[in-house]
This record gives C-alpha cells, structure tokens and sequence, in this order.
C-alpha cells in the first residue's frame, strides 16, 4: 500500500500547491512595520493598503514540501477496525509553548520527560499521558487554532511552519487577524506606571523588532496528504475587532483618576486587529477513499458574541461548503460557551505579551474568576442543564440553551449529494462506552461532554469547564442518527486528551487536543 501511495503521489505533484523546502511557500506578500502601523491608526486606510491587507486576509499560505520530501501518513492501525485516518484538533493558545506542543505531536518519552522536570506525576496519570502522546503522535491531520506567525510573544516564529516542518508534514495557514493594537503590540504607546523602574521594564518587555514583527494570528491545518485547493472562508462579523476595541481602550484614556496598574490590566485585556474570524477549507487526498479526497474546514467562531451569532456564522460556512462531494472533517474551535465571551485567566492574558509574567501578577493583577460563576448562582437549573453539553435540548423559559440551534442547524444540514454529518452516539463506537448525541465523534463525560477548556479557578469543576472544541464528520451516511448506515469514514474512539495538557502546572495550552479515528 505504502508504495501505490508514493506511486500516486508522484502522479499527483503537478496538481500539488506546494514547493520544495528549498523554494518559499504559495503566500501573500506580508504588511512592512510602517504599514502596520497606518492600519493602526486609521480607520479608512488608502486604496493600495486596503487591497494589501485584503490579500494578507484572503489568501491562504499553502506548502506541500513534505509530500515531494516522501513524507508518507502513519496510517495506525486499530483493533476492530483496520487502518485509520485519525485527525487531531488543538487550540494552540498562540503556540506559546512551541517546543512542548511539537513534543506532544511527535515524541511521546521526549514529551513524558519534559513533563517529569517540570513538576510530580502519579503513576496512572503517567500511564494515561503515555498513551495520550502516543495516540496523538499518529494523527495524519492536525488542525490548529490559535497560530502565531510573525509576534513577539512566539519568539517571531512562523508557528505553523516550523511544527510542519519538525511532524514532517504539509501545512496551510490562513490569517484571522493582524495585530496592531498600538500598546500591546507596536510598542507605539508608552505605558506610564507610578514606579519609573516598572515603567521601563514593561516598555523593554513589550517592544517589538520592527524588522521580524509581522503581526499575523491564525489557523492551521497540517496533513501528511498532499493539501489541494486551499481556500479561507470569512464568516460574518460578530464583533469589530477594530472599532469596538479601540473604542473601548478610548473610555479608558477618560479615566485618570484610575491607578495606573488598573489601566494597565484593563489595557491588556483589549485587543485591537484587523480582521476577523474564518475558517480555512482545504482538499486533502487521501488514495484510500473513494473518490480519492476527503475536505478538511478548519473553524473558528467568535467568542465575543452571543451564541445567536456563532450559529449565524456556522450557517453560512455550511451554505459555503453545500456543494462539497468529498467526505468532510469539520473541526476546531466554536467557542460554545452558552455566553458572550469566554472566560480565561488574567496570567494568561499577561502572558501572552510580556515573558516575566509572574513579577507582574505580584504587582497585584490578580486572577480571573469564571465569567460563569454569577449565572450559576442566579439559575442553577438550566445552568446545569447545559454545563459541558451544549448540545442540551432548549426549553425556552424554563431551561433556555441558546447554543442547542447550532447544533440542530448541523444535524439537519444536508449536503448536495444529500449527505449527513455524523451524529450518532453508540456505546460500541467510543471509549468508555457513552450513549448520546455527537458520541461516537466527540469523547462524552459521567455528565455532558469532557471538557476541552477550563479556567484557573473552575471550584473543582463547578464552573468553568467547557466543551469549546468539536468535530463534525461528514461519512458516506444520508441520515445524521440512522441506524445499519455505513461505518466507512465514520468517527470513531474520540479522545479529550486532559492528562495530556495537563502534565505540565501551567497546562500546555488553554484547551485541551482532541482526537477522532475515522476508517478507512
């Protein structure tokens, strides 16, 4: 089998995006530092800027350097089943711990030692990471969220490139936002604490190379298939990341009588970009299958909005992807929260700009409490209702989730070729044998769903706990829960690896990854 592949691959270059690791990637030409800092400062930038920054939002960067390498899938095989194609989703928190999320996808000892230096595991919990690890290194697709190219908190790394190249796989990246907020992250503002030694620390901490700083946020999609026809879909907007923003670090400005360490906390939890939020929907070929491709969408929805308009987006991504013929792995971040806004951690908000974080903290930023924690006081009935299941059937007035209509949006999603996303939920088809909807392709928890993403401060998992991250398969089935429908690409032992994320104090990322084994 493993030299059909490479006989069909060599068939297949003249059709590949890619280019040899010597020649550069298909890309758009990158913002100068100059330029940046126009877009920071004005609303109605001119003509050739404005068709400049719409090409760097538009167009996906595109290498297919591993396959023409000879890179070939792992294809693991499971038990019951036979070879698999097993897709990996990962919010990457930015990739702020680079070299622990590149152990993770590659090296299960390199991964188990790094975590042993870094604090004490129990022995179950080294076994679960162990084969977490394992699991997660045969992954042929990892779709990533959260993706740094060009910043200063990632050491300038072009994030996506650099964990293709280490996995020795493929890779498309799509621009979500550029970042030019004028503090943060041009370093153009001067921030003025009460302590003038504080004050030069901070500007030395946030001061960018205006010769590597490219300002780029985004996501990715990594494969050990060639990748074809990569394209990026932009969603409605659900928030301005420009206006809105701005406007609010503005009221800020109005506030002097605020202690400076205050308007520097409230500062940094602003984020001022350009752009928005999108999916990146990438043909992926897979020779196994019939028609020779499968279609990989890599999604991430807003998170400041109402869940009214995460489904509004979702909506229009599938009206965008209707015609598709391929089987289909939706996956990524949806940020279903049941709430406007996901609730995170001040430490994580100051890590991501400056690198002492923990001399900050001690200057009295304290930490987040959970967003979550006044509406579980104040309706404890539908808040447990929906909590880790978003899903959860809406009961207007009595037991409200106004995440549940995404969710029946997809289910009742039909496919040109009449064909049906996944949603069945058998104790067989899963690993620790759980009914219930999404089941078979999502791992389900005693209540809800394992949560994906989890604030400092959960009250022992009272609150704070979430299923943010999804996937969504489409197989060769016409009805979303029929029953003796074909199990050919359908998903399979869905895995949240927590152990995983978890093995090091500060976790690896904010979100846990999570994994699926589709047939093949």
């Amino acid at each position: 089998m493993k030299h059909q592949f490479c006989a069909l691959l060599f068939l297949a270059l003249p059709l590949l995006g890619g280019a040899r690791e010597s020649l550069p990637a298909t890309g758009p030409e990158f913002l100068s530092f100059d330029e940046l800092v126009t877009l920071s400062d004005t609303d109605q930038p001119a003509q050739a800027l404005s068709e400049k920054l719409d090409r760097v939002l538009r167009t996906p960067i595109l290498s297919n350097a591993a396959t023409l390498e000879g890179a070939v899938p792992h294809r693991p095989l499971v038990n019951g089943i036979g070879p698999v194609l097993r897709v990996a989703s990962w919010n990457i928190e930015r990739g702020l711990n680079f070299d622990l999320i590149k152990l993770a996808l590659s090296d299960p000892e390199g991964f188990k030692q790094a975590a042993l230096e870094r604090g004490t595991i129990s022995a179950p919990t080294l076994t679960k990471i162990e084969q977490q690890v394992t699991k997660l290194r045969d992954a042929d697709i990892v779709v990533l969220n959260e993706v740094d190219l060009g910043m200063k908190q990632t050491g300038y790394r072009d994030v996506a490139k650099d964990l293709a190249h280490a996995l020795g796989m493929n890779y498309v990246f799509g621009v979500e936002f550029v970042e030019v907020d004028r503090l943060d992250d041009l370093a153009l503002e001067k921030v003025q604490l009460e302590d003038a030694a504080l004050t030069q620390e901070l500007r030395e901490e946030l001061k960018p190379d205006p010769d590597r700083y490219l300002g780029l946020h985004g996501s990715a999609i990594l494969s050990r298939y060639p990748i074809q026809n990569a394209r990026i879909f932009r969603f409605p907007a659900c928030h301005d990341w420009y206006k809105t923003e701005r406007a609010e670090i503005s009221k800020l400005e109005k506030g002097k009588r605020l202690a400076a360490n205050k308007v520097f906390l409230e500062r940094i939890e602003r984020e001022v970009r350009r752009g928005g939020r999108m999916a990146i929907i990438a043909d992926v070929s897979i020779p196994d299958l019939p028609g020779g491709s499968a279609t990989v969408v890599n999604v991430h929805l807003e998170n400041k909005c109402k869940p009214e308009c995460r489904t509004k987006q979702m909506d229009a991504l599938l009206s965008r992807i209707k015609e598709v013929e391929n089987p289909v792995i939706l996956a990524g971040d949806l940020n279903t929260t049941g709430m406007d806004g996901t609730p995170t951690s001040i430490r994580r908000e100051i890590l991501k700009r400056v690198k002492n974080y923990e001399f900050w903290i001690t200057q009295g930023l304290k930490w987040g409490t959970p967003a979550a924690l006044p509406l579980a006081a104040l309706t404890p009935v539908t808040y447990y209702k929906n909590y880790l299941d978003p899903t959860a059937t809406h009961l207007p007035i009595i037991g409200a989730n106004k995440e549940a209509r995404l969710f029946r949006h997809v289910e009742q999603f039909r496919f040109v070729d009449h064909k049906a996303f996944d949603f069945r939920g058998e104790t067989e088809h899963n690993l620790h044998e759980k009914s219930g909807t999404l089941a078979n392709s999502n791992q389900r928890a005693r209540k809800g769903f394992e949560p994906t993403f989890t604030v400092k401060r959960d009250f022992g998992g009272l609150v704070g706990r979430y299923k943010l991250d999804w996937f969504f398969v489409k197989p060769y089935i016409t009805r979303p829960r029929g029953e003796g429908m074909s199990y050919q690409f359908a998903p399979h032992f869905p895995m949240t690896m927590r152990d995983l994320n978890n093995a090091v104090p500060d976790g690896v990322s904010d979100h846990a990854p999570i994994t699926v084994d589709l047939p093949l």
